[in-house]
C-alpha cells in the first residue's frame, strides 16, 4: 500500500530534483531553431502539448516542424513538416486552444529579402493543417500570437521607415477562429524602434509587451486592451532600463512581464515587472537572477496562481527558476544546457524545450514542479496510465475546495484521508455517489496537507492541499 510518505515527494524544495532526462524532438533536424523569446514555441491544452519549430536545411530554405504529445510529454510523435521544405520559413510561434493550433511565422523571400508573416490553423488537434494563409505584404518582422475562445491575435512589427530606421507594432485579429482576418492596427506611435512585440489573452482582455527604443535606449513598454482588441489603452513604460526580449503572462488579474535588462547595459539579468491590477499599475522590476558575474536573455514565463516559473538562455548556460509565492522568494536555479527557452505547465507537471548544442529541440519535464496545483497525481501500479485522474479545485483555496475522482473503470466506496505535514491524520470521509467531496476551510487551519484517495483498501491517488 502506498502511503502518505510518497506525496512528499510534491514539496516544492525537491522540485528541481524531479526534472526528466531530455527527449530530442528532432532526431533528423539539419540546423532546428525556435522564436526569440517574444513568440513561443510551445502551446498546451488540457494533457496535450504542441510544439513547432524551424529547419534550416540551406542558407536560403527552412520550413516548420511540428510535434506533439497527447500524455504530458511521455511520449511524443514523429515529427512532420507543416510548411514546404522548398520555402524559407522562420520564428514561428503556437497558440492552443482545446483542439484549435494556430500557428504564425516569419517566411523571408530568399531573392528579395523581404519579410512577410504568415498563419496556419489546424482544428483537430495537429492532425491535419490548412492552407497557409498570408497576414501581410509589408516588410514585417516574425509576428506573435494569443488566442481566447474563438479570437485569435496576432501582432507584429513593420518597418515604416528605411532611413531614419524605425518600425511600429502592429496587431490584427479573426473573430472566427482564424478564418477572416481583420485590417492591421498601428498600435505604437514614436520615433525610433518599437519591435518584438510579446501578446497575450485572457476573456475578453489583450496584454502586449514589446522592445522600445523612444528614449534612445531599449526599454520594455506595455498596453492593454479590455474589449478583445477593439480599443488599446496608453503606451507605458514598465522597465526604464537598458532592456530586451520581453514576455507577457496573465493570470486572471496578474499580469507579469520578464525581460533581460541592466542599468549600464552590460551583464543583463532577468527582470521581472508585476501587476496585481489586470495592467493598471505596475510594481518596480526585480532582479530575479542577481548574478553579475553572467549574461541573462530570451526569458520566458508562465503563472499559475502564486507559483511562478521563469527560464532563460545565459553565459553559462540555461536556467529554470520558480517561485511559489508569486515572486517574493525563489527555488535555487535549476541549470542545464541548451538556449531558446520556453516554457509552460500542465497540472503538477511543468515543460520546457530549448534548442541543444547541436541544433536539436530537446524536450524535459518536471511532473512536480507545478506543486501547489497538483491536480492529477499518480496512484500505486501507475493508476494515472489507465485512466485515474483527481482534480482539486481551487488549489490552494480560502473557503473551500472540491476533490473529484474519475476512471475509465468504475469506482466504488472511495474514502479520503488527509494528513498534516507530520503525517498526522486529521480526516477521513466518504466520496458521494458522484465521486466528488468538498472541504469547507473549517475543517483545516492554513497550512499544508496532504491526501490520499482509497478504494477497497488500496490507494489509488495521492495530493497536496494548500490552505491559505
Amino acid at each position: 500500500v502506498l502511503t502518505i510518505l510518497v506525496a512528499i515527494i510534491c514539496l516544492p524544495f525537491l522540485a528541481t530534483a524531479q526534472w526528466s532526462a531530455p527527449i530530442n524532438l528532432s532526431p533528423a533536424a539539419h540546423s532546428a531553431g525556435l522564436n526569440e523569446s517574444m513568440g513561443s514555441c510551445l502551446g498546451v491544452s488540457g494533457d496535450t502539448i504542441h510544439v513547432i519549430w524551424c529547419d534550416k536545411h540551406t542558407s536560403t530554405h527552412s520550413a516548420l516542424y511540428y510535434s506533439r504529445s497527447v500524455d504530458t510529454g511521455l511520449t511524443w510523435s514523429a515529427p512532420i513538416n507543416i510548411t514546404d521544405t522548398s520555402s524559407n520559413d522562420w520564428n514561428p510561434a503556437i497558440a492552443v486552444n482545446g483542439n484549435n493550433v494556430h500557428v504564425v511565422w516569419r517566411y523571408i523571400d530568399p531573392v528579395s529579402g523581404k519579410r512577410s508573416s504568415w498563419y496556419k490553423h489546424s482544428i483537430d488537434g495537429g492532425n491535419t493543417w490548412a492552407a497557409n494563409i498570408l497576414l501581410d505584404t509589408a516588410i514585417a518582422d516574425w509576428p506573435a500570437v494569443a488566442v481566447s475562445g474563438n479570437i485569435v491575435y496576432v501582432a507584429n512589427d513593420y518597418v515604416t521607415s528605411q532611413m531614419p530606421y524605425n518600425t511600429e507594432i502592429f496587431f490584427l485579429r479573426s473573430t472566427d477562429n482564424g478564418l477572416t482576418w481583420s485590417p492591421h492596427q498601428q498600435l505604437s506611435f514614436a520615433v525610433n524602434r518599437s519591435e518584438d512585440e510579446a501578446i497575450t489573452a485572457q476573456g475578453s482582455h489583450v496584454h502586449m509587451s514589446w522592445n522600445d527604443k523612444r528614449s534612445g535606449q531599449f526599454q520594455i513598454f506595455y498596453k492593454e486592451s479590455a474589449d478583445y482588441g477593439v480599443t488599446w489603452g496608453p503606451d507605458l513604460m514598465v522597465t526604464p532600463q537598458y532592456d530586451y526580449s520581453t514576455m507577457v503572462s496573465v493570470d486572471g488579474a496578474h499580469v507579469d512581464v520578464v525581460s533581460a535588462g541592466s542599468t549600464s547595459g552590460n551583464h543583463y539579468q532577468i527582470l521581472l515587472n508585476q501587476s496585481a491590477d489586470t495592467g493598471a499599475t505596475w510594481a518596480a522590476p526585480m532582479n530575479i537572477t542577481t548574478d553579475t558575474l553572467n549574461t541573462f536573455f530570451y526569458p520566458d514565463m508562465v503563472r499559475n496562481g502564486n507559483d511562478l516559473h521563469v527560464v532563460c538562455g545565459g553565459s553559462n548556460g540555461a536556467k529554470y527558476m520558480h517561485s511559489a509565492d508569486g515572486g517574493t522568494t525563489w527555488d535555487v536555479p535549476y541549470s542545464f544546457t541548451g538556449n531558446s527557452t520556453f516554457v509552460a505547465y500542465t497540472g503538477c507537471a511543468v515543460h520546457i524545450i530549448y534548442v541543444d548544442a547541436l541544433h536539436k529541440i530537446r524536450y524535459m519535464r518536471n511532473p512536480t514542479a507545478n506543486s501547489g496545483h497538483c491536480g492529477t497525481t499518480v496512484g500505486i501500479n501507475n493508476k494515472e496510465e489507465v485512466g485515474i485522474k483527481t482534480i482539486v479545485y481551487p488549489n490552494p483555496f480560502a473557503s473551500q475546495t472540491t476533490i473529484e475522482i474519475s476512471s475509465s473503470e468504475k469506482m466504488e466506496n472511495l474514502i479520503l484521508k488527509v494528513y498534516n505535514i507530520v503525517g498526522q491524520e486529521i480526516m477521513s470521509k466518504n466520496f458521494g455517489t458522484d465521486n466528488k467531496i468538498v472541504i469547507g476551510k473549517e475543517k483545516l487551519t492554513s497550512g499544508i496537507y496532504f491526501y490520499k484517495i482509497i478504494e477497497k483498501e488500496k490507494v489509488i491517488s495521492i495530493g497536496k492541499l494548500v490552505a491559505q
